[in-house]
């Protein structure tokens, strides 16, 4: 009896692991990219988090500049332009979503109505917007500049209320900013749940643009993949639960053999 309960183990063992990949996000997939550099504004920071299922590419930006770092336009991020590992196919909807604000001449902020649809153009489907959104192949680019002065670039995040204390002079002029990070929903009809995205290239500023290429991120990202900076995910229970089981598995096997 002993030995075929132990011959029952491994068995179990592997219906737990599988289990435990049933219950994770198996039909999603996530990658974050983060880029860092500088210019004669001054320093460039931010964060570009994929989220990858069938039929859909969810896309977060943030600005990872501290509200005291923030000096100039030419260091908000103004577009990215990315890489899929396969076509996008056509675009059939899309949403975008992030808190707008003013900033007067001393950096006050004052939160205000909208979205940041600039960066998904000017053309259908809705909400669309003045900027550019461009489909070439497997390459996607949105992006706040073009149809006129360029607005809805995104800052660091604040306070409603809250005063970037070291903007310069004309930072007002291209009002309303994207307060914090701004979240855009693409629906493809090339993506899947295995689609990655292979490479980013941020720019920041109004014109001419700060180009700097996107590295992978897999801790201190800026907290884009639902933890605070620097966290890494917590293995879940159930894939302890079978991991642990897998070893019993191994053991009782190892015994089995020297019985």
């Amino acid at each position: 009896m002993r030995r075929h309960l132990w011959r029952t183990v491994p068995v179990v063992a592997t219906m737990a692991l599988g289990f435990g990949l049933a219950a994770s996000p198996a039909e999603a997939a996530a990658i974050t990219f983060v880029a860092n550099g500088s210019s004669s504004d001054g320093a460039l920071s931010a964060s570009a988090n994929f989220t990858t299922k069938p039929g859909e590419l969810d896309l977060t930006l943030t600005n990872l500049l501290s509200a005291s770092s923030i000096r100039s336009a030419g260091q908000t991020l103004s577009d990215i332009t990315f890489t899929l590992s396969n076509l996008a196919g056509t675009l059939t909807g899309d949403s975008a979503t992030g808190q707008l604000g003013n900033v007067n001449g001393s950096g006050l902020v004052t939160y205000t109505t909208g979205t940041p649809s600039r960066f998904l153009g000017n053309g259908p489907p809705p909400p669309g917007g003045t900027g550019t959104f461009l489909i070439t192949a497997n390459s996607i680019t949105l992006e706040a500049l073009g149809g006129g002065q360029p607005s809805e670039l995104i800052a660091p995040a604040i306070a409603n209320g809250g005063t970037y204390t070291n903007v310069n002079n004309g930072f007002q002029n291209f009002d309303p900013y994207t307060i914090g990070p701004a979240t855009f929903v693409l629906d493809l009809s090339g993506v899947t749940a295995n689609t990655t995205v292979t490479s980013a290239i941020f720019s920041f500023g109004t014109g001419p643009d700060m180009f700097v290429p996107g590295v992978v991120c897999t801790t201190n990202c800026g907290g884009t993949s639902g933890g605070p900076p620097g966290s890494v995910p917590e293995p879940s229970p159930v894939f302890l639960v079978a991991a642990g089981l897998l070893g019993l598995g191994y053991f009782a096997q190892r015994r089995q053999a020297t019985l």
